[in-house]
């Protein structure tokens, strides 16, 4: 039986609800996270980190939403548009 298609990776924006320690200790646990892969940080360089950008599979972006409710908002990244 062949072995199923890997799970696609895609962008998830990730952001403290109200503490900004609780990003901070998020991203300092990403090493020990299989799968994760931090992309890029946004927020001022004199002040903390506010914003991350992380490249995951979405079951594993669900677990790490469901397990930092409250805490952290994880939605997928979407490109920006401009209307007219």
């Amino acid at each position: 039986m062949p072995a199923s298609p890997p799970t696609p990776l895609c962008r998830y924006i990730v952001r403290a609800a109200s503490d900004d320690n609780v990003l901070a200790q998020f991203l300092s646990t990403l090493g020990a996270e299989p799968g994760v892969q931090l992309v890029d940080i946004i927020g001022p360089s004199s002040g903390p980190t506010h914003t991350a950008v992380v490249e995951t599979d979405a079951p594993t972006a669900e677990r790490l939403r469901q397990q930092t409710i409250d805490q952290l908002t994880i939605e997928p990244d979407q490109p920006l548009s401009l209307s007219d």
